[in-house]
């Protein structure tokens, strides 16, 4: 890793570093809260099975700080229904990982506007990772044709990344501006993305926002009493830098395919959020520029992202 971005991610964490570190798990009296987030581009504009086709995450937090939660993810080449995709598209390839990670809000002149987190993946990439299960008995319950190129997938290897996320909020309850930025190490993801998001409701000051499972950390923020209906509407854009992306660039240990990655990739999204009482709900939206010199259209996709705090 480059000495830059290694600095870089310190310079993020250093807030942390004086708290002690917490365990995730359920502990009596204390609140925890289970989220649940899909993403899929059968969620989005044009319903095609390409790309970024498949997320999952499932995350816990106990307390105000630590987290943890599993994912994965699946990517496909734009035609699923051919045995031997081109070396010009996306290969198939996925990602199954298990994330720590410790978040904090700090308080300035009396505000609660600045959140940062720091989150440890540890998985791996390849069919270890279950997607071609996971995509085949999906497509099989709905009555779909299988993916016919998953004997070229991406081989096995482990993965790590360490990622981290700083939030800043401006505005009131009713109308705000969430400001982002999120630098990420690793031999899944590296790269640098800045981005914001702009909300219009009600009860705006008991959220911080809606991520993307490849985008943003789990850490959701302190978990926080409320009553009664809270809602909002939401836009949401960012660019990103990418050094190095597994599902374009295919396999660190072994040849495999992959395509030449575009440096700089946008995303837009908008989207919808309610909560009532300890349970919250979110939709949306997104469609991301091109990742790949040798890719036809730019990709559409969306997702939700459900919890309750007990």
């Amino acid at each position: 890793m480059r000495p830059q971005a290694v600095s870089a991610l310190l310079s993020l964490a250093a807030p942390l570093a004086g708290l002690q570190l917490e365990s995730p798990l359920p502990k009596e009296g204390v609140p925890f809260r289970i989220t649940l987030e899909e993403e899929n581009d059968k969620f989005g504009a044009d319903n095609v099975d390409r790309y970024y086709t498949q997320g999952l995450r499932l995350t816990l937090q106990s307390g105000d700080h630590a987290y943890l939660a599993i994912a994965q993810e699946i990517n496909t080449p734009s035609d699923i229904s051919n045995p031997n995709p081109p070396d010009t598209d996306m290969a198939y390839s996925g990602a199954l990982y298990l994330a720590y990670g410790h978040g904090h809000v700090f308080e300035r002149g009396g505000r609660k506007d600045v959140l940062v987190s720091v989150e440890l993946k540890l998985g791996v990439i390849g069919p270890s990772s279950g997607a071609e299960t996971i995509q085949n008995k999906f497509h099989d319950l709905i009555g779909q044709p299988a993916a016919a190129g998953w004997g070229r997938q991406t081989p096995d290897e482990p993965m790590i990344n360490l990622d981290g996320e700083l939030r800043r909020r401006f505005g009131d309850d009713h109308l705000d501006f969430i400001a982002r930025s999120v630098l990420q190490l690793g031999s899944m993801r590296t790269g640098f993305a800045v981005g914001g998001q702009l909300r219009y409701g009600r009860g705006l000051g008991t959220s911080w926002g809606t991520g993307t499972i490849r985008g943003s950390n789990a850490y959701l923020g302190p978990l926080t009493v409320a009553e009664g209906f809270r809602w909002h509407l939401f836009a949401d854009a960012q660019a990103e830098a990418v050094i190095s992306n597994y599902a374009t660039d295919g396999g660190h240990f072994e040849e495999s395919p992959g395509v030449d990655r575009r440096p700089v990739v946008g995303q837009a999204s908008v989207g919808a959020a309610l909560a009532y009482g300890d349970f919250t709900l979110s939709v949306f939206s997104a469609v991301r520029t091109y990742e790949f010199e040798t890719q036809t259209e730019a990709h559409h996709f969306g997702g939700f992202k459900a919890g309750m705090q007990f």
